[in-house]
């Protein structure tokens, strides 16, 4: 975050500066708060169809994107290619990120 800015609106600079996709900080939904001995870090969700080709990629920043599946993003934090705090943080949130992937049911 810089100096004035809500966790909200550096999650949608942050998300537009390494990825190039723009979205309004209202339209992240707050997950929650971890820390570690340094840093605090809050997490978001943004649920939004985004093409591979219109991403943007930072140079420096950002090295790689790719959609992947719950089961990829798992062994991605088994064999260590995902961080350990934002690891344990999918892993905390996985039943409620499945859900929200699941179709609406029509009336």
């Amino acid at each position: 975050m810089k100096a004035g800015e809500t966790s909200r609106q550096a999650v949608a600079r942050e998300l537009f500066e390494e990825t190039g996709i723009r979205a309004d900080p209202e339209e992240f939904e707050y997950l929650d708060t971890d820390s570690d001995r340094n840093m605090f870090y809050d997490h978001y969700c943004l649920r939004r169809r985004v093409n591979l080709k219109d991403i943007v990629l930072l140079p420096g920043e950002t090295d790689d994107v790719m959609w992947a599946s719950f089961g990829k993003v798992n062994w991605m934090i088994r064999t260590g290619k995902i961080c350990k705090i934002i690891g344990g943080q999918f892993r905390r949130q996985e039943k409620s990120l499945r859900l929200r992937n699941l179709p609406k049911s029509r009336p």
